[in-house]
């Protein structure tokens, strides 16, 4: 599902700050340090007023809001109230339109909780910024309005109902499955569900607006959800630019698509700013790039020494416990992997193949309710308890759906059955090694493998065979005879040839 920029950023920004000269005004806030340092940003105007003042709202995607009480003071708070648990405040002069030209001091409150005028708070008018991606930012408090998710009490009853067991705490399967359901019902609009831009929303949540652990706490639930509709913005002109739709932008698709990124540039500008925005130079910006690249252009006075739109996998402990100290990372090692590590599982899986109670004790852990039938979300969190090896969402999402469709022996429909359990567990085994290998053997990191590249990859496996048996494996699993053989196609072909006895059914 897809949307034009022009429906993405249809509610605008009506209502503005005015400088004396009548151009819409920014606020920004500089110079505070130690605690509550958060406050240092630029806030755009937005389209409502409070007690007949203007708003504005951080350029970061983070729910922080500069606005009057009504009363006598201008605060920074993480949402538009009566200011009465807020980071910062100024005194305001009757009919006071605008905190710049207010004498101050600001104040704020220290690391011991009480509250002192800070004379190195700075706040200055400046001119609003009308690049695509700030006024694509700009309306999201608009959008998450219409869907009631602005209002306090409406956040509560939200959270209420997917944190189930009230531990106050939600993992990624859980938010997976408020998300599903929230769209399928019809309350959240379908552009919402997309897998890639969840990872995002849940990653910047827990790695830089919370407290790096791997859950989502109820303070940072606000922050999650204005996550999930910024991200899911973000894949929507991503998707638009990636006409090759592999989840990957080459330099042809974004010189193409340059409009629908708010640019306009000579080719060799373009060539220029695409490389800037590749960081690891592989020719092809993956969204993690692309999410990054928009941060720095919505936001690029952030000192970002923890990015959590770029930093992943292995590398996030490593950023964390730099910035954070060990304690952020002191549950939660991350290891390389290895074929070691593989081998032994894969040993696990086909022996659990083979025995008919372990796998139905499984299957029932796995389907708790005993309906006969498991959602993505449950699977997923399986995996993180069973199987963290196979923590990979892009190759869950792959196994996850050739396994419920018809190609892949299921029935087409959105949910895993018993008969379908031994398939399941032998994709997720191998779409994950495979996922890894691919890493090594696809030369040109675009998914797709030359009939070169299948035999190198089916050599790193440890599948030997004469270049004349690769080449009659290859034209089986190229059934359009193109040449090429997709990642998903190789994946399918090696389970059946690794693992057969996953290609039956569970029954009792």
């Amino acid at each position: 599902f897809r949307l034009k920029w022009e429906d993405l950023v249809s509610r605008g920004t009506a209502v503005r700050g005015r400088t004396a000269s009548n151009m819409p005004t920014a606020i920004k806030i500089s110079g505070r340090s130690g605690k509550n340092q958060l406050i240092n940003d630029t806030y755009e105007p937005m389209q409502t007023t409070h007690h007949g003042r203007p708003c504005w709202v951080a350029r970061a995607v983070a729910p922080r809001y500069l606005f009057h009480t009504g009363k006598s003071r201008w605060v920074i708070s993480k949402q538009i109230d009566d200011g009465a648990r807020c980071w910062a405040f100024v005194q305001a002069p009757d009919n006071s339109q605008d905190p710049s030209s207010c004498p101050g001091p600001w104040t704020c409150c220290d690391q011991d909780n009480e509250w002192r005028p800070d004379a190195a708070v700075k706040c200055v008018a400046v001119p609003a910024d009308h690049d695509k991606f700030v006024q694509l930012r700009m309306t999201l408090d608009a959008d998450m309005r219409q869907y009631h998710l602005i209002e306090p009490q409406s956040i509560k009853e939200l959270w209420k109902r997917l944190d189930y067991n009230g531990n106050g705490v939600v993992s990624l399967a859980e938010i997976d499955k408020m998300v599903v359901e929230m769209v399928a019902a019809g309350t959240w609009p379908a552009w919402l569900n997309n897998k890639p831009a969840l990872m995002r929303a849940y990653k910047k949540t827990i790695l830089k607006d919370g407290d790096g652990d791997d859950w989502v706490e109820k303070h940072e639930f606000h922050a999650l959800l204005l996550n999930i509709f910024w991200f899911n913005k973000l894949w929507q002109i991503f998707a638009a630019v990636d006409t090759g739709h592999d989840r990957r932008i080459d330099f042809r698709e974004f010189y193409a698509g340059l409009s629908q990124l708010g640019l306009q540039m000579s080719e060799q500008e373009a060539q220029q700013e695409f490389q800037n925005i590749d960081s690891n130079h592989g020719g092809q910006v993956l969204f993690v790039e692309f999410c990054a690249y928009v941060r720095k252009r919505v936001n690029p006075d952030a000192h970002a020494n923890f990015d959590g739109d770029i930093v992943s996998g292995e590398h996030c402990g490593r950023t964390l416990r730099k910035h954070k100290g060990h304690h952020a990372t002191q549950e939660h090692f991350i290891s390389k992997k290895n074929f070691q590590d593989f081998d032994e599982l894969e040993a696990k899986i086909k022996a659990l193949m083979n025995d008919h109670k372990k796998l139905h004790e499984l299957w029932r852990r796995l389907d708790f309710n005993g309906n006969n039938v498991v959602s993505l979300a449950e699977i997923d969190k399986l995996v993180v308890e069973q199987y963290p090896l196979l923590n990979h969402k892009p190759a869950l999402m792959r196994a996850y759906k050739l396994t419920i469709s018809k190609a892949g022996g299921g029935d087409g429909d959105d949910w895993v059955e018993k008969k379908e359990f031994k398939k399941l567990l032998a994709n997720l085994f191998y779409f994950n090694k495979l996922f890894w290998v691919f890493e090594h053997a696809d030369g040109d990191t675009d998914r797709r493998l030359t009939a070169q590249e299948f035999k190198k990859c089916l050599v790193i496996c440890g599948i030997s065979m004469s270049d004349a048996e690769a080449r009659r494996e290859f034209q089986t699993v190229d059934k359009n005879n193109g040449g090429i053989v997709l990642f998903d196609e190789f994946c399918a072909y090696f389970a059946s040839k690794q693992c057969p006895q996953a290609m039956t059914a569970l029954v009792e």
